[in-house]
């Protein structure tokens, strides 16, 4: 333990600084998708165009979730331990989009992803498909630095739609652009940092 101080409270006492570190930032990163086979052909022009539409993702702390940590007792006292067992080994991404009408009325953004929903379970005729055409094989996010350089990347696979949200109230005082937040789920991910 020590006696005394070592980072005096100084800019020159922090390496960051004195090496000019650059801060991570959270608002550099892209995420490219892969639509399903179900879709594919139908939305190609449109797989690229979802990319510029993303404005905020969550959920990435499941990169780094854990078996549970559990508790024996023995005559009062408690030892933890890590369960052997995962509660849930998916990662669960909620993905908020910005929604723009190409043409003054074609809202591409939507119609892809409720295509891409409705491969599931169609309620308007009752129609389903196979997991080989409503699962997407990737969806990968970059990170990078302010200059662009990829500190980051991360690749899910196995993506399903799990459900598409924000158009649940319309409201005359409200003057924000409307956005649509998309729950995917993915079975793995693989990581790649720098």
């Amino acid at each position: 333990m020590a006696d005394n101080l070592t980072h005096l409270p100084h800019v020159r006492n922090i390496q960051s600084a004195v090496n000019k570190w650059d801060p991570l930032s959270k608002n550099v990163f892209e995420v490219y998708f892969t639509l399903p086979d179900g879709i594919k052909s139908q939305f190609a022009q449109d797989e690229a165009v979802l990319t510029e539409q993303v404005t905020q993702v969550s959920g990435l702390d499941a990169l780094h979730h854990d078996a549970a940590t559990n508790k024996q007792r023995f005559m009062g006292a408690d030892m933890s331990f890590k369960s052997a067992v995962y509660d849930d080994t998916r990662a669960s991404l909620t993905i908020t989009f910005n929604l723009n009408l190409r043409d003054s009325n074609d809202n591409f953004v939507y119609k892809v992803l409720l295509a891409w929903k409705n491969l599931n379970y169609n309620l308007a005729d009752g129609t389903r498909t196979l997991m080989k055409d409503y699962k997407s094989d990737i969806l990968q996010i970059a990170e990078a630095n302010r200059d662009g350089t990829v500190w980051r990347k991360t690749t899910f696979n196995g993506i399903v739609l799990d459900n598409i949200t924000g158009f649940d109230q319309l409201d005359y005082t409200d003057g924000e652009a409307q956005t649509i937040q998309v729950t995917f789920q993915a079975d793995y991910w693989d990581m790649d940092i720098a």
